[in-house]
Parts: structure tokens; C-alpha cells; sequence
């Protein structure tokens, strides 16, 4: 069974990853970055995800809520597996990607 959640969890990370990386038009307009974020006492995913949210992206609902959702399950296995949707605590250490 935890095979199979892991699998699942692995296919819906790749098309999320293939649906973002189609929304963001060419891939050679910019430069595929990884950042490690450490939660602060007052952040919030959404804090986070707006603080990193790539100004080409738009600052539509729709924008923020879809980069917000690829931070959570990009992290997923790592941090938010075991916890509330979205509960990020001091110190966690987010891996967050984009595309500058």
C-alpha cells in the first residue's frame, strides 16, 4: 500500500511539474533555480510562496495558488507528509524551483 501512495505521489509530482513547466512558455527564456528556504517563526506557505512567486508568472489568484501548490508537493515527502495541508514549522527547510 505505502508502494503504492509513494508511486502515486511520484506520478502527480511529474505532471504537475510537466503542467507548470507548459504554463511557463519556452524553457530557454530563463534558468531553472532551486533555492533551500528555512522557515521563519511568522511565515506561512502562503508568505512564502508569494515572497518567490516569479514576477513573469502574473499576480493572479491562479498564478500564487499553483506555485504555491509545486512548493507543497515538491516538499511533500520531506516535510508535509505527516502533517496538516500546508503546516510549515521554524526551521523546516524548503526546496523551492522556478524557472528566472
Amino acid at each position: 500500500m505505502k508502494g503504492s501512495i509513494k508511486m502515486h505521489t511520484r506520478h502527480l509530482l511529474l505532471a504537475l511539474t510537466v503542467a507548470t513547466l507548459m504554463s511557463c512558455g519556452s524553457v530557454e527564456a530563463g534558468e531553472y533555480t532551486t533555492v533551500a528556504y528555512t522557515v521563519g517563526a511568522s511565515d506561512t506557505l502562503d508568505s512564502i510562496a508569494q515572497t518567490y512567486l516569479p514576477p513573469d508568472r502574473g499576480n493572479s489568484w491562479q498564478a500564487f495558488a499553483e506555485f504555491k501548490e509545486g512548493i507543497f508537493e515538491y516538499n511533500f515527502d520531506r516535510i508535509f507528509i505527516h502533517r496538516q495541508p500546508y503546516e510549515v514549522r521554524t526551521g523546516d527547510s524548503l526546496l523551492i524551483t522556478f524557472w528566472k
